[in-house]
């Protein structure tokens, strides 16, 4: 969850007005906009709910069947945190609101659209579209209550290889994998990359031979080798999580990003010098972030959520 109001949100709807009259472009002219998909104690998240989050996420129009599941569960995620931050109080000034909407109506003008026609189409008024502005807003004031800079110091200490500057060199072994692949598929290749494995792992080839036997990436011919960097910014996250915490020449699981599949492993380390002043931004935000994670885990213990009837 981002602590500054998405800037993505912003631009989208303004991409979402320039197409407004292509009706292959909105989802929710496929049913109705008060269609219900689930209810999270009793509120309904509805088809424009699922259109409006889908767009701010960028979701392509083709892929939104398959993302459907994920966006559900984030509208869930975010209903359960609306509800306990208005229980803290953390309520953002309506004049925070009132700027944000303006920025949001600006931004759909200067694409040459009406903004209550775009709001309209999307089966969104003022009331929800300020509600959704409302929550990250909120998310901020609640942060800047309980993040303390003992809580930031400790986390940096956790995790400094990911902020300090801290570089590794790996190298993978990659099956191509559909993102929509269905769960046969997966598993046939999590089972051939686990006997990969269990034969790097014996010493029976080595990682580097068998990345150029196996591994279907541009990097084989380099004996899988993919170069140094840095825990954010070039790697696909997934990528960096399962590498960093690798010693030298352990191999990883096979793990799963929106390409396929890979196995990993770490061949060089170049520590970083960057301290905790450097990148306080970066350490608040990811601490905000996992604090959000807690709290929509332990929402969910308590709430009642309840699945709709397919409704297309």
């Amino acid at each position: 969850m981002r602590l500054m109001i998405s800037v993505v949100v912003i631009l989208s709807l303004n991409v979402a007005a320039a197409h407004a009259q292509d009706a292959d472009q909105v989802f929710v002219a496929q049913q109705s906009s008060d269609s219900v998909w689930v209810t999270v104690d009793g509120s309904p998240i509805t088809a424009s709910d699922l259109e409006f989050l889908a767009i701010s996420h960028s979701v392509p129009q083709a892929a939104r069947p398959a993302a459907r599941k994920r966006l559900l569960e984030q509208l869930i995620d975010r209903r359960l945190m609306r509800s306990y931050l208005e229980k803290q109080r953390a309520t953002p000034a309506a004049a925070e609101i009132d700027a944000q909407v303006a920025r949001i109506h600006e931004l759909i003008r200067a694409g040459g659209d009406e903004p209550q026609a775009v709001l309209a189409k999307l089966g969104f008024d003022d009331a929800r579209l300020r509600s959704e502005v409302a929550l990250p807003l909120a998310w901020q004031i609640y942060v800047r209550r309980v993040v303390t800079n003992g809580q930031l110091r400790d986390f940096y200490k956790k995790h400094r290889q990911e902020f300090d500057g801290t570089e590794i060199r790996a190298s993978q072994i990659f099956l191509k994998v559909a993102v929509n692949a269905d769960e046969a598929t997966v598993k046939q290749a999590n089972e051939t990359l686990g006997k990969i494995r269990q034969d790097v792992v014996g010493e029976k080839i080595s990682f580097a031979d068998s990345a150029k036997e196996n591994s279907a990436a541009p990097s084989a011919k380099r004996g899988g080798d993919v170069g140094f960097f840095p825990y954010r910014g070039k790697m696909l996250i997934e990528f960096s999580r399962a590498a960093f915490p690798l010693k030298a020449g352990e191999v990883s699981e096979p793990i799963r990003t929106r390409f396929g599949l890979h196995l990993l492993t770490v061949t060089d380390r170049r520590p970083g010098q960057l301290s905790l002043e450097d990148v306080r931004p970066l350490v608040y935000n990811a601490l905000a972030q996992q604090e959000w994670t807690r709290l929509v885990a332990q929402q969910r213990k308590g709430a009642k959520i309840e699945w709709q009837p397919a409704t297309n």
